[in-house]
């Protein structure tokens, strides 16, 4: 059974092999016999047959498999050089021709057929090589493509598009990222009775890499949180997981807290854009809690405590936001996002969130591309807390 089908396979493999010579035959044919007519003005079917066609076949078995191993430093003068010998050879042949006779060549074309169908080999092979370069470059970019796509998709729907509707909060998030993925995280989850935690981090890094760093960061802060809510050993499971299974210039910063519906408010800020929050007064910075997730093993991480009122709104941010430039090279800068945040402080979550993404725009201008994610969450107490 398993002669039958290697003989099956082998005559399958044999098929196009026998239609390449034969196409590779007759090319090299009509291009010998249109060189032939073209610089000897005579009719030569058998030499264009034996040098064309044989020249063809030996091109499509052996030169240009080999030409195809050839280093590009090699390659490209080969192929420049191509076409420079052939303009020489048939300007040369073309002005020095003289009568030949059908069955004798004259000793200056038995020189001359010989070099220009190696020069035709070559050239033909060069050809060959280039477009099927191109093609193979053209359908590695369009997978390429068509992976980052699917991975853009697979990312957003690993970040929560749909936060927990509470009647005691407003939550809103946001996340845009600078290629088709991207390395910023935000997670809102529904605590029940004790409220609701929430959390904001930046990967080191862009594109694949980045985004590989936050899916492993969201699994262990998930699994983290279900094994032992309390922040600072959520952080430290998480930072533990990080050195264990990344490299040392693979971290995260990292915000997270936790908001009852009595406004208590709870937090670890692990080397993190510090968040602003607004309770009535000028916009306050969230500092303090521990380094960066990733660094070392024996980091510790201290938990922040302090209650919020009704009017209060909380900005949790990555520093896409911050360090949005425009083409003069300005940053956005923490003082705009405050005096932004105070001018809007009446709005929703979905307001302020809105407003700040259209002020970095503005700011930015059409002329300037996003050079890193922007992440936004916003969270606004609805009803009078105590």
């Amino acid at each position: 059974m398993s002669t039958k089908v290697e003989a099956l396979e082998a005559d399958a493999s044999a098929r196009p092999r026998l239609r390449e010579d034969l196409a590779a035959f007759a090319s090299g044919s009509v291009l010998a016999l249109v060189l032939l007519w073209y610089i000897y003005g005579t009719w030569q079917p058998n030499w264009a047959l034996v040098c064309g066609g044989v020249g063809g076949i030996i091109t499509r078995r052996w030169v240009r498999p080999s030409y195809a191993t050839f280093p590009d430093y090699i390659r490209r003068p080969v192929s420049v050089g191509v076409v420079v010998l052939g303009t020489v050879f048939a300007a040369w042949a073309t002005l020095a021709r003289e009568p030949l006779s059908v069955w004798l060549l004259h000793w200056r074309e038995a020189v001359t057929l010989p070099i220009l169908g190696g020069i035709l080999g070559l050239g033909l092979a060069s050809v060959i090589y280039s477009h099927r370069r191109l093609e193979r470059e053209i359908e590695d970019k369009k997978r390429l493509e068509d992976d980052l796509a699917m991975a853009s998709r697979i990312q957003q729907n690993l970040l929560q598009t749909r936060v927990p509707e509470r009647s005691w909060v407003e939550t809103h998030a946001v996340n845009i990222a600078s290629r088709q993925v991207g390395g910023d995280y935000y997670e809102i989850i529904d605590s029940g009775e004790t409220g609701i935690c929430f959390a904001v981090g930046d990967v080191s890094g862009k594109g694949v890499p980045a985004a590989l760093l936050m899916s492993s960061l969201q699994s262990a802060f998930l699994a983290a949180y279900a094994i032992d809510p309390r922040l600072d050993r959520v952080c430290t499971i998480v930072n533990q997981f990080l050195v264990t299974k990344t490299t040392p210039e693979r971290y995260a910063t990292f915000f997270v807290g936790q908001l009852s519906p009595e406004g208590n408010l709870s937090y670890v800020n692990a080397g993190h854009n510090p968040p602003l929050m607004i309770d009535g007064g000028e916009p306050e910075r969230l500092f303090g809690g521990g380094l960066p997730l990733g660094l070392f093993s024996d980091s510790d991480y201290i938990v922040h405590e302090r209650k919020i009122g009704q009017n209060s709104i909380l900005l949790a941010y990555t520093d896409g936001v911050t360090e949005a430039t425009n083409i003069h090279e300005e940053e956005f800068g923490e003082e705009r996002l405050s005096r932004l945040m105070m001018s809007f402080s009446g709005g929703t979550a979905v307001d302020i969130a809105a407003a700040v993404l259209e002020s970095i725009r503005s700011h930015s201008g059409s002329g300037t591309a996003q050079h890193d994610d922007i992440t936004l969450l916003v969270l606004r107490p609805r009803a009078k807390v105590s």
